[in-house]
Protein backbone atom coordinates (compact mmCIF):
# COMPACT_ATOMS: atom_id res chain seq x y z
CA UNK A 1 0.00 0.00 0.00
CA UNK A 2 1.32 3.43 -0.92
CA UNK A 3 2.19 5.87 1.81
CA UNK A 4 -0.10 8.81 2.47
CA UNK A 5 1.33 12.13 1.26
CA UNK A 6 2.55 14.34 4.08
CA UNK A 7 0.25 17.29 3.40
CA UNK A 8 -2.81 15.12 2.85
CA UNK A 9 -2.00 13.09 5.93
CA UNK A 10 -2.09 16.33 7.88
CA UNK A 11 -5.48 17.17 6.39
CA UNK A 12 -6.81 13.75 7.26
CA UNK A 13 -5.43 13.92 10.79
CA UNK A 14 -7.16 17.26 11.29
CA UNK A 15 -10.39 15.75 10.01
CA UNK A 16 -10.02 12.87 12.43
CA UNK A 17 -9.64 15.23 15.37
CA UNK A 18 -12.56 17.41 14.26
CA UNK A 19 -14.82 14.40 13.84
CA UNK A 20 -13.96 13.00 17.24
CA UNK A 21 -13.46 9.65 15.57
CA UNK A 22 -11.82 6.84 17.48
CA UNK A 23 -8.69 5.19 16.16
CA UNK A 24 -8.80 1.85 14.34
CA UNK A 25 -8.04 -0.13 17.51
CA UNK A 26 -11.12 1.37 19.20
CA UNK A 27 -13.63 0.72 16.41
CA UNK A 28 -17.13 0.18 17.75
CA UNK A 29 -19.78 -1.39 15.48
CA UNK A 30 -23.45 -0.43 15.83
CA UNK A 31 -26.14 -1.71 13.49
CA UNK A 32 -23.50 -3.27 11.28
CA UNK A 33 -21.49 -0.09 10.69
CA UNK A 34 -18.82 1.59 12.75
CA UNK A 35 -19.83 4.15 15.36
CA UNK A 36 -19.19 6.94 14.76
CA UNK A 37 -19.41 6.48 11.00
CA UNK A 38 -17.62 9.32 9.21
CA UNK A 39 -18.18 10.20 5.57
CA UNK A 40 -16.18 12.73 3.55
CA UNK A 41 -17.83 14.95 0.95
CA UNK A 42 -18.17 18.43 -0.55
CA UNK A 43 -18.74 21.65 1.40
CA UNK A 44 -21.88 22.53 3.33
CA UNK A 45 -23.24 24.89 0.66
CA UNK A 46 -23.46 22.21 -2.02
CA UNK A 47 -26.44 20.08 -3.01
CA UNK A 48 -24.13 17.05 -2.69
CA UNK A 49 -23.66 17.81 1.00
CA UNK A 50 -27.40 18.36 1.48
CA UNK A 51 -28.24 14.98 -0.06
CA UNK A 52 -25.55 13.25 1.98
CA UNK A 53 -26.76 14.87 5.20
CA UNK A 54 -30.33 13.73 4.58
CA UNK A 55 -29.27 10.14 3.93
CA UNK A 56 -26.86 10.17 6.87
CA UNK A 57 -29.62 11.20 9.24
CA UNK A 58 -31.84 8.34 8.04
CA UNK A 59 -28.99 5.83 8.41
CA UNK A 60 -28.29 7.12 11.93
CA UNK A 61 -31.92 6.63 12.90
CA UNK A 62 -32.03 3.16 11.38
CA UNK A 63 -28.76 1.75 12.70
CA UNK A 64 -28.14 3.70 15.89
CA UNK A 65 -24.68 4.67 14.66
CA UNK A 66 -23.69 8.34 14.83
CA UNK A 67 -23.08 9.27 11.19
CA UNK A 68 -20.87 12.35 10.85
CA UNK A 69 -19.79 14.33 7.80
CA UNK A 70 -16.44 15.99 7.21
CA UNK A 71 -15.98 18.26 4.22
CA UNK A 72 -13.31 19.33 1.78
CA UNK A 73 -13.42 21.51 -1.31
CA UNK A 74 -10.69 19.47 -2.99
CA UNK A 75 -10.55 15.98 -4.45
CA UNK A 76 -7.29 15.30 -2.64
CA UNK A 77 -8.79 16.35 0.70
CA UNK A 78 -11.82 14.10 0.34
CA UNK A 79 -9.72 11.13 -0.76
CA UNK A 80 -7.06 11.68 1.92
CA UNK A 81 -9.66 11.42 4.67
CA UNK A 82 -10.69 8.02 3.31
CA UNK A 83 -7.19 6.72 2.71
CA UNK A 84 -6.02 7.62 6.20
CA UNK A 85 -9.07 6.16 7.91
CA UNK A 86 -10.37 9.50 9.17
CA UNK A 87 -13.46 8.79 7.07
CA UNK A 88 -14.96 5.36 6.49
CA UNK A 89 -16.22 6.36 3.05
CA UNK A 90 -16.71 9.38 0.80
CA UNK A 91 -19.46 10.85 -1.35
CA UNK A 92 -17.21 11.82 -4.21
CA UNK A 93 -17.04 13.34 -7.66
CA UNK A 94 -14.87 11.94 -10.42
CA UNK A 95 -11.91 11.74 -8.06
CA UNK A 96 -12.96 8.14 -7.38
CA UNK A 97 -12.16 7.49 -11.06
CA UNK A 98 -9.00 9.61 -11.19
CA UNK A 99 -7.74 7.93 -8.02
CA UNK A 100 -8.42 4.47 -9.46
CA UNK A 101 -6.48 5.43 -12.59
CA UNK A 102 -3.77 7.38 -10.74
CA UNK A 103 -4.42 10.43 -12.92
CA UNK A 104 -4.31 14.20 -12.53
CA UNK A 105 -3.87 15.13 -8.82
CA UNK A 106 -3.12 11.48 -8.08
CA UNK A 107 -0.30 11.13 -10.61
CA UNK A 108 2.56 11.49 -8.15
CA UNK A 109 4.79 9.16 -6.18
CA UNK A 110 2.72 9.51 -3.01
CA UNK A 111 -0.53 8.41 -4.63
CA UNK A 112 -0.67 6.59 -7.93
CA UNK A 113 -3.56 4.17 -8.67
CA UNK A 114 -5.81 3.61 -5.65
CA UNK A 115 -8.15 0.71 -4.87
CA UNK A 116 -11.40 2.68 -4.82
CA UNK A 117 -14.69 0.79 -4.86
CA UNK A 118 -18.22 2.05 -5.53
CA UNK A 119 -20.61 1.48 -2.60
CA UNK A 120 -23.81 3.19 -3.81
CA UNK A 121 -24.34 5.04 -7.08
CA UNK A 122 -27.27 7.48 -7.08
CA UNK A 123 -27.51 9.78 -10.08
CA UNK A 124 -27.31 13.59 -10.17
CA UNK A 125 -28.17 15.88 -13.10
CA UNK A 126 -25.72 18.48 -14.43
CA UNK A 127 -26.06 20.86 -17.33
CA UNK A 128 -24.99 24.07 -19.06
CA UNK A 129 -26.81 27.26 -18.05
CA UNK A 130 -26.75 30.37 -20.27
CA UNK A 131 -28.23 33.86 -20.45
CA UNK A 132 -31.56 33.56 -22.27
CA UNK A 133 -30.88 36.75 -24.23
CA UNK A 134 -27.83 35.16 -25.90
CA UNK A 135 -29.93 32.55 -27.70
CA UNK A 136 -27.60 29.63 -26.91
CA UNK A 137 -29.87 26.62 -27.23
CA UNK A 138 -27.54 23.73 -28.15
CA UNK A 139 -23.82 23.04 -27.61
CA UNK A 140 -23.12 23.91 -31.26
CA UNK A 141 -24.20 27.49 -30.47
CA UNK A 142 -21.17 27.87 -28.18
CA UNK A 143 -18.79 28.39 -31.11
CA UNK A 144 -16.83 31.59 -30.48
CA UNK A 145 -18.35 32.01 -27.01
CA UNK A 146 -16.62 32.45 -23.65
CA UNK A 147 -16.40 29.09 -21.91
CA UNK A 148 -14.98 28.51 -18.41
CA UNK A 149 -11.89 26.47 -17.69
CA UNK A 150 -12.33 25.60 -14.04
CA UNK A 151 -9.24 25.94 -11.87
CA UNK A 152 -7.93 22.63 -10.50
CA UNK A 153 -11.05 20.74 -11.55
CA UNK A 154 -10.34 18.26 -14.36
CA UNK A 155 -13.65 16.53 -13.70
CA UNK A 156 -15.78 19.56 -14.57
CA UNK A 157 -13.51 20.60 -17.43
CA UNK A 158 -13.86 17.14 -18.91
CA UNK A 159 -17.65 17.38 -18.76
CA UNK A 160 -17.56 20.76 -20.51
CA UNK A 161 -15.31 19.22 -23.17
CA UNK A 162 -17.91 16.48 -23.65
CA UNK A 163 -20.68 19.06 -24.10
CA UNK A 164 -18.54 20.80 -26.72
CA UNK A 165 -17.88 17.46 -28.43
CA UNK A 166 -21.63 16.83 -28.63
CA UNK A 167 -21.86 20.04 -30.65
CA UNK A 168 -18.91 19.11 -32.86
CA UNK A 169 -16.63 21.60 -31.10
CA UNK A 170 -13.39 21.57 -29.12
CA UNK A 171 -11.70 24.12 -26.88
CA UNK A 172 -10.07 25.55 -30.00
CA UNK A 173 -13.52 26.72 -31.13
CA UNK A 174 -14.26 28.76 -28.00
CA UNK A 175 -12.66 31.43 -25.84
CA UNK A 176 -11.42 29.94 -22.56
CA UNK A 177 -11.86 31.90 -19.35
CA UNK A 178 -10.16 30.58 -16.21
CA UNK A 179 -12.13 30.76 -12.98
CA UNK A 180 -13.00 28.78 -9.88
CA UNK A 181 -16.01 26.46 -9.88
CA UNK A 182 -17.97 28.60 -7.43
CA UNK A 183 -17.30 31.80 -9.39
CA UNK A 184 -19.34 30.66 -12.40
CA UNK A 185 -22.76 32.13 -11.44
CA UNK A 186 -21.25 35.58 -10.89
CA UNK A 187 -19.17 35.16 -14.04
CA UNK A 188 -22.27 34.42 -16.11
CA UNK A 189 -24.17 37.34 -14.63
CA UNK A 190 -21.30 39.76 -15.23
CA UNK A 191 -20.62 38.60 -18.78
CA UNK A 192 -17.22 37.07 -18.06
CA UNK A 193 -18.48 33.73 -19.41
CA UNK A 194 -21.37 32.78 -21.69
CA UNK A 195 -22.23 29.49 -19.96
CA UNK A 196 -21.68 27.67 -16.70
CA UNK A 197 -21.62 23.98 -15.81
CA UNK A 198 -22.96 22.84 -12.45
CA UNK A 199 -25.25 20.41 -10.69
CA UNK A 200 -28.65 21.79 -11.64
CA UNK A 201 -30.10 22.13 -8.13
CA UNK A 202 -27.38 24.30 -6.61
CA UNK A 203 -28.60 27.13 -4.37
CA UNK A 204 -26.49 29.67 -6.27
CA UNK A 205 -28.40 28.87 -9.48
CA UNK A 206 -31.78 29.59 -7.87
CA UNK A 207 -30.34 32.90 -6.71
CA UNK A 208 -29.03 33.61 -10.22
CA UNK A 209 -32.44 32.85 -11.73
CA UNK A 210 -34.00 35.47 -9.45
CA UNK A 211 -31.66 38.12 -10.86
CA UNK A 212 -31.68 37.44 -14.61
CA UNK A 213 -33.30 35.30 -17.30
CA UNK A 214 -31.34 32.08 -17.76
CA UNK A 215 -31.88 28.95 -19.86
CA UNK A 216 -30.54 25.40 -20.01
CA UNK A 217 -28.74 24.07 -23.06
CA UNK A 218 -30.73 21.20 -24.57
CA UNK A 219 -29.39 17.83 -25.73
CA UNK A 220 -31.08 15.27 -27.97
CA UNK A 221 -30.52 11.73 -26.61
CA UNK A 222 -31.65 10.32 -29.97
CA UNK A 223 -28.79 11.98 -31.86
CA UNK A 224 -26.62 8.85 -31.80
CA UNK A 225 -23.62 10.44 -33.52
CA UNK A 226 -23.49 13.37 -31.10
CA UNK A 227 -24.01 11.13 -28.05
CA UNK A 228 -21.22 8.83 -29.25
CA UNK A 229 -18.84 11.79 -29.09
CA UNK A 230 -19.79 12.24 -25.44
CA UNK A 231 -19.18 8.55 -24.74
CA UNK A 232 -15.67 8.80 -26.21
CA UNK A 233 -14.72 11.40 -23.61
CA UNK A 234 -16.61 10.30 -20.52
CA UNK A 235 -18.00 6.80 -20.08
CA UNK A 236 -19.73 7.71 -16.81
CA UNK A 237 -22.36 10.02 -18.32
CA UNK A 238 -25.99 9.36 -19.30
CA UNK A 239 -28.01 11.82 -21.40
CA UNK A 240 -31.30 11.93 -19.49
CA UNK A 241 -34.02 14.45 -18.58
CA UNK A 242 -34.18 16.49 -15.39
CA UNK A 243 -36.90 18.74 -14.01
CA UNK A 244 -37.61 21.00 -11.05
CA UNK A 245 -34.44 23.05 -11.57
CA UNK A 246 -34.17 26.83 -11.78
CA UNK A 247 -35.17 28.25 -15.19
CA UNK A 248 -37.74 25.48 -15.70
CA UNK A 249 -41.52 25.74 -15.65
CA UNK A 250 -43.43 23.19 -13.59
CA UNK A 251 -43.31 19.85 -15.40
CA UNK A 252 -40.74 21.07 -17.94
CA UNK A 253 -37.89 18.69 -18.76
CA UNK A 254 -34.41 19.33 -20.16
CA UNK A 255 -31.95 16.67 -21.26
CA UNK A 256 -28.54 17.00 -19.65
CA UNK A 257 -25.69 14.98 -18.18
CA UNK A 258 -26.90 12.62 -15.47
CA UNK A 259 -24.21 10.62 -13.69
CA UNK A 260 -23.30 9.30 -10.32
CA UNK A 261 -21.56 11.05 -7.47
CA UNK A 262 -21.13 7.75 -5.63
CA UNK A 263 -20.52 6.77 -2.09
CA UNK A 264 -17.08 5.22 -2.35
CA UNK A 265 -14.86 3.11 -0.10
CA UNK A 266 -11.42 1.60 -0.30
CA UNK A 267 -11.23 -2.06 -1.34
CA UNK A 268 -10.18 -3.23 2.13
CA UNK A 269 -13.38 -1.93 3.74
CA UNK A 270 -15.35 -4.79 5.32
CA UNK A 271 -17.87 -6.43 3.01
CA UNK A 272 -20.28 -6.83 5.92
CA UNK A 273 -20.08 -3.13 6.79
CA UNK A 274 -20.71 -2.04 3.20
CA UNK A 275 -23.62 -4.47 2.94
CA UNK A 276 -25.09 -3.13 6.19
CA UNK A 277 -24.82 0.47 4.99
CA UNK A 278 -26.34 -0.31 1.58
CA UNK A 279 -29.18 -2.23 3.22
CA UNK A 280 -29.90 0.66 5.59
CA UNK A 281 -30.00 3.19 2.73
CA UNK A 282 -32.25 0.96 0.62
CA UNK A 283 -34.65 -0.14 3.34
CA UNK A 284 -35.11 3.38 4.70
CA UNK A 285 -35.38 5.23 1.40
CA UNK A 286 -38.87 6.53 2.18
CA UNK A 287 -37.49 8.29 5.27
CA UNK A 288 -35.35 10.65 3.17
CA UNK A 289 -36.90 10.36 -0.30
CA UNK A 290 -38.30 13.90 -0.44
CA UNK A 291 -35.83 15.69 1.81
CA UNK A 292 -34.06 17.49 -1.07
CA UNK A 293 -34.81 17.99 -4.75
CA UNK A 294 -32.34 15.25 -5.67
CA UNK A 295 -32.90 12.60 -2.97
CA UNK A 296 -35.67 10.91 -5.04
CA UNK A 297 -32.81 9.76 -7.30
CA UNK A 298 -31.46 7.68 -4.37
CA UNK A 299 -34.30 5.24 -5.02
CA UNK A 300 -32.75 1.74 -4.76
CA UNK A 301 -34.54 0.83 -7.99
CA UNK A 302 -32.79 3.66 -9.85
CA UNK A 303 -29.19 3.58 -8.61
CA UNK A 304 -26.66 2.27 -11.09
CA UNK A 305 -26.22 -1.50 -10.97
CA UNK A 306 -23.41 -1.98 -13.50
CA UNK A 307 -19.84 -0.75 -12.94
CA UNK A 308 -18.53 1.85 -15.36
CA UNK A 309 -15.07 3.17 -14.49
CA UNK A 310 -14.27 1.71 -11.07
CA UNK A 311 -15.24 -1.68 -9.59
CA UNK A 312 -18.18 -2.17 -7.25
CA UNK A 313 -17.48 -3.18 -3.66
CA UNK A 314 -18.33 -6.83 -2.82
CA UNK A 315 -20.77 -5.58 -0.17
CA UNK A 316 -22.77 -3.76 -2.83
CA UNK A 317 -22.59 -6.74 -5.18
CA UNK A 318 -24.04 -8.98 -2.43
CA UNK A 319 -27.01 -6.63 -2.07
CA UNK A 320 -27.51 -6.43 -5.84
CA UNK A 321 -27.41 -10.23 -6.15
CA UNK A 322 -30.00 -10.63 -3.38
CA UNK A 323 -32.27 -8.21 -5.21
CA UNK A 324 -31.81 -9.77 -8.68
CA UNK A 325 -29.96 -6.69 -9.90
CA UNK A 326 -26.55 -8.21 -10.70
CA UNK A 327 -26.26 -9.33 -14.32
CA UNK A 328 -23.72 -11.32 -16.32
CA UNK A 329 -22.89 -8.07 -18.10
CA UNK A 330 -22.19 -6.38 -14.77
CA UNK A 331 -19.93 -9.24 -13.65
CA UNK A 332 -18.01 -9.09 -16.92
CA UNK A 333 -17.45 -5.34 -16.53
CA UNK A 334 -16.44 -5.87 -12.89
CA UNK A 335 -13.85 -8.47 -13.92
CA UNK A 336 -12.48 -6.17 -16.63
CA UNK A 337 -12.10 -3.28 -14.19
CA UNK A 338 -10.41 -5.45 -11.56
CA UNK A 339 -7.97 -6.73 -14.17
CA UNK A 340 -7.32 -3.17 -15.30
CA UNK A 341 -6.61 -2.17 -11.70
CA UNK A 342 -4.00 -4.90 -11.37
CA UNK A 343 -2.34 -3.77 -14.59
CA UNK A 344 -2.38 -0.14 -13.49
CA UNK A 345 -0.60 -1.09 -10.26
CA UNK A 346 2.02 -3.09 -12.16
CA UNK A 347 2.65 -0.37 -14.74
CA UNK A 348 2.75 2.36 -12.10
CA UNK A 349 5.46 0.49 -10.23
CA UNK A 350 7.52 0.18 -13.40
CA UNK A 351 6.84 3.82 -14.28
CA UNK A 352 8.03 4.98 -10.85
CA UNK A 353 11.25 3.02 -11.36
CA UNK A 354 12.10 5.47 -14.18
CA UNK A 355 12.25 8.32 -11.62
CA UNK A 356 9.87 10.61 -13.53
CA UNK A 357 10.13 14.39 -13.26
CA UNK A 358 7.56 15.40 -10.58
CA UNK A 359 6.64 18.51 -12.58
CA UNK A 360 5.75 16.37 -15.61
CA UNK A 361 4.49 13.26 -13.84
CA UNK A 362 0.88 13.34 -15.05
CA UNK A 363 1.96 13.92 -18.66
CA UNK A 364 4.63 11.22 -18.51
CA UNK A 365 2.22 8.76 -16.87
CA UNK A 366 -0.34 9.39 -19.61
CA UNK A 367 2.32 8.69 -22.23
CA UNK A 368 3.34 5.52 -20.38
CA UNK A 369 -0.28 4.36 -20.24
CA UNK A 370 -0.68 4.88 -23.97
CA UNK A 371 2.49 2.93 -24.73
CA UNK A 372 1.23 0.01 -22.63
CA UNK A 373 -2.34 -0.21 -23.95
CA UNK A 374 -3.87 1.46 -20.89
CA UNK A 375 -4.59 4.87 -22.37
CA UNK A 376 -8.08 6.38 -22.51
CA UNK A 377 -9.50 8.86 -24.99
CA UNK A 378 -10.03 11.42 -22.22
CA UNK A 379 -6.51 11.23 -20.77
CA UNK A 380 -5.57 14.92 -20.61
CA UNK A 381 -1.99 16.02 -19.86
CA UNK A 382 -3.24 19.58 -19.33
CA UNK A 383 -5.99 18.61 -16.88
CA UNK A 384 -4.22 20.03 -13.83
CA UNK A 385 -2.51 23.04 -15.42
Amino acid sequence: MRRLPTFTAALAASALLLSGCAGPSETNMVGGIRDPFVISTYGTGTSTYQDTAAVSDAVSQATGSRVRIITSDTAIGRMAAMKSGAAAMGRLGDEYIFAYEGLNEFANEDWGPQDTRVVWAPLSPHSLLTRTADGIETPADLKGKKVPKITANPSVNGKIDAYLAYGGLTRDDVIEVEMAYGEQPDGLQQGQIDMLYQQVYGASLYELESQMDVSWVQLDPDDEEAVSRIDELTASVNVLPFEGAPAQEEGEETNGFVYTLPITAMADTSEDEVYALVSAMAENFEEYENTTVNTPRWNPEEVEDTPREAPFHPGLIRWLEENDRWSDEAQQKQDELLERGERLDEEWEEFQATDPDPDQENTLWIEWRAQNDLGKANDDPDAID
